[in-house]
């Protein structure tokens, strides 16, 4: 029977496949915004809780009528020390802090975060902030949003692709929890998480997780975080007066990047202490400080809303001052070992320099008509801009943060002009700089690797050498010999992994002559990393690469049973196979465009249990020259055909041909096995 069908059928039923998947991650982003939602604001009313216990009742109650103005010096030297204590006793050392080691994941780890750590991490963090360190809540607020999300997606054994999208909603989350601002949450999550490589595919995603966490935060607590404010330029001439801000900013934020990398420094190969005796001396010195600038302390939200309010009038050597130590105190704070982020306090300095300009310039102009708290505003931005990288994050941020929309045009100038100018001097923003310290250089975007579009079941040894535990490190070396091979897989009886031996092993094992001979169980390497062999070679070479190994068992999905073994060699053979895929994917392509340009049609034909057809490569079958294996339809999924790809029982094979070339497709598929009834064509 000859159905007509459009020659994009494959194509239609990859989307409807993959919309099917978008739909399953689409309501996992409304738990996840919820759980977000919930989660932030449980963490905003811990820093609360801890203010109330560390400040408000420690140091201002108990310990300021016995010692005075130490009181708060002595509260943040405590609350340091259970900080530090926390972290070494429930987290441990971590390569990156904070975002960094989120972007790292989403970049390299396929978004697997360690998510058993986060309670202990916010509880260490909600003390930072309610004590009084010069930190912000963001940080915090990403990582346990991320956490969140790779939490359900490892739960649920996604994809890592899925996993990593999810993680990136959580960011988006955290942040419109935080701060109320939806909108800078979703490009947060694009520019800083997803380090810009944007996918329209997991764009509604991030914003319906971001959406729903913001809607429950403000239905918990209405109102906007700073403002309402009344701001307006007297004239449009004074929007250039928004570029020597940007210009005077930009380098305001490479001193903050480099003095808070300085001070971790230091920290870290000066000061040689306990980490909760670190901590707690860098509490205190945030408290001393914080004896002569209280506004220093936390993220300042307070102080800022008074700042760009204008109810506390401040001298420009307060406002100066302020900058200056908050930039400084939040080096030592972070450096120290208190658990925070950056944000809050980027935006603090921004907004008291910020402020600073429009004083001096309005008494140096005499511009009356000019307004200090609006270059105030655009100083939060340009900051921000400076110490993150991301101006379309900070510009959404101070739009919905301060919910005035009308200097737009300043705040984009001043940001702009900022990042322009800083990247001159620091190239990298703050957590990008943070994984180049460690030799990590993500590149912006996202680049298409020839390797994932190959398989570990398409380059690994079939079958895996192997060897049981029992066998003698003799017959080992015998083996090793035989084979031609520096590695072999250790399995029982039946066949399923024990560990892995290598010739270094055999070589620092191998005694001649011994009266205790070992056995190959007692040198291998028991429970190595494995791979399976539906990841692609990618997986494989970045698990290789962390874990420092040459050679990786792969085991079926779900289970230990060994079905082959990816080694150096087996990637370098790879490589030429992704090299002529791609050559051919191109030929196929155009092949595919010119039967469609000239008349071509789509045909169907199913492969039966009992066909001879199955196992034979597609290169192995003499298809007629205008015509072309387009796709394979197998177990519900979509299958892109290459040479090498072997036909299965029950495959949906889709060829496009010339109308000329249908009766020899039959008449092949018939001499192939397939009997007339089972080759159903559609034109």
């Amino acid at each position: 029977m000859r159905l007509r069908f459009d020659p994009a059928f494959s194509q239609i039923m990859h989307a409807r496949m993959r919309a099917a998947e978008n739909n399953v991650l689409l309501l996992l982003s409304v738990l996840l915004g919820l759980a977000t939602g919930i989660a932030v604001y449980a963490f905003r009313e811990a820093i609360t809780f801890f203010n109330e216990t560390f400040t408000l009742w420690l140091a201002d109650e108990v310990l300021d009528p016995v010692v005075g103005a130490l009181a708060i010096v002595l509260s943040l030297a405590l609350a340091g020390a259970i900080v530090g204590w926390l972290m070494n006793r429930f987290v441990g050392e971590e390569r990156h802090h904070g975002v960094a080691g989120v972007i790292e994941s989403v970049a390299l780890g396929g978004g697997r975060l360690p998510y058993k750590k986060i309670p202990a991490k916010a509880v260490a963090s909600a003390l930072s902030l309610g004590a009084g360190a010069s930190v912000g809540p963001e940080d915090p607020s990403v990582q346990i949003g991320a956490n969140i999300g790779s939490w359900i997606g490892q739960g649920l054994h996604l994809s890592e692709e899925q996993v990593r999208v999810l993680v990136a909603a959580g960011g988006a989350a955290a942040i419109a929890a935080a701060f109320k601002a939806p909108i800078a949450g979703v490009f947060f999550a694009i520019e800083v998480i997803l380090n810009g490589a944007f996918e329209s595919r997991s764009f509604g995603i991030v914003v319906l997780a971001s959406v729903v966490a913001s809607a429950l935060t403000q239905a918990l607590e209405p109102g906007a975080e700073l403002g309402p404010f009344n701001f307006a330029l007297g004239s449009p001439l004074e929007i250039p007066l928004f570029v020597p801000l940007g210009i005077f900013l930009a380098f305001v934020s490479v001193a903050f990047s480099r003095l808070v990398y300085w001070q971790h420094d230091v920290w870290h190969h000066r000061v040689h202490l306990p980490r909760p005796l670190k901590t707690a001396l860098a509490g205190a010195l945030v408290g001393l400080v914080a004896i002569v600038l209280p506004q220093i302390m936390g993220a300042g939200r307070e102080v800022m809303n008074e700042v760009l309010q204008g109810t506390t009038e401040m001298s420009v050597t307060l406002l100066l001052a302020l900058g200056v130590a908050k930039i400084v105190m939040t080096g030592v704070s972070m450096a120290g070992g208190f658990v925070g982020g950056i944000f809050a306090p980027a935006l603090f300095v921004g907004t008291m320099l910020g402020s600073l300009y429009g004083h001096i310039l309005v008494s140096v102009t005499g511009l009356s008509s000019s307004d200090a708290q609006a270059y105030a505003i655009a100083g939060m931005a340009a900051v921000m801009s400076g110490v993150v990288r991301s101006p379309i994050t900070a510009i959404m941020l101070v739009f919905e943060l301060t919910n005035d929309y009308r200097l737009i045009l300043p705040i984009m100038l001043a940001s702009v002009t900022c990042i322009i100018i800083a990247e001159r001097f620091e190239p990298w923003g703050l957590y990008l700089l943070s994984l180049r310290k460690k030799g990590i250089n993500l590149a912006p975007g996202r680049e298409i690797d020839l390797m994932q579009g190959v398989l570990v079941g398409d380059a690994m040894l079939k079958p895996a050498p192997m060897i049981k535990p029992d066998a003698t490190l003799a017959e080992l070396r015998d083996m090793l010999r035989r084979l031609k091979s520096t590695s072999l897989v250790v399995v029982d009886d039946k066949q399923q992994l024990c560990g892995i031996v290598t010739l270094s092993d055999l070589q620092r094992a191998y005694k001649p002559g011994g009266d205790d001979p070992l056995h190959v169980g007692d040198i291998c390497t028991r429970d190595p990393a494995t791979i399976t062999p539906e990841d692609t070679l990618w997986t494989a070479i970045r698990v290789m690469s962390q874990r420092d190994v040459g050679r990786l068992p792969v085991v079926k999905r779900g289970t230990r049973e060994v079905v082959g073994l990816i080694g150096r060699h087996g990637v370098v053979r790879a490589y030429n196979v992704a090299v002529q895929r791609k050559v051919q994917d191109q030929h196929t392509q155009e092949r595919v465009r010119l039967n469609t340009l000239t008349g071509g049609h789509s045909y169907e034909f199913y492969v039966e249990t009992d066909s001879p057809m199955i196992g034979k490569r597609i290169r192995d079958v003499e298809w007629p020259p205008e015509s072309v294996v387009a796709s394979i339809e197998r177990d519900g999924r979509l299958v892109i055909p290459h040479g090498d790809t072997a036909l299965e029982p029950d495959d949906m094979v889709v060829v496009v041909a010339d109308p000329t070339v249908a009766e020899e497709l039959r008449n092949l598929f018939r001499h192939g096995g397939l009997s007339p009834s089972t080759g159903r064509a559609r034109s």
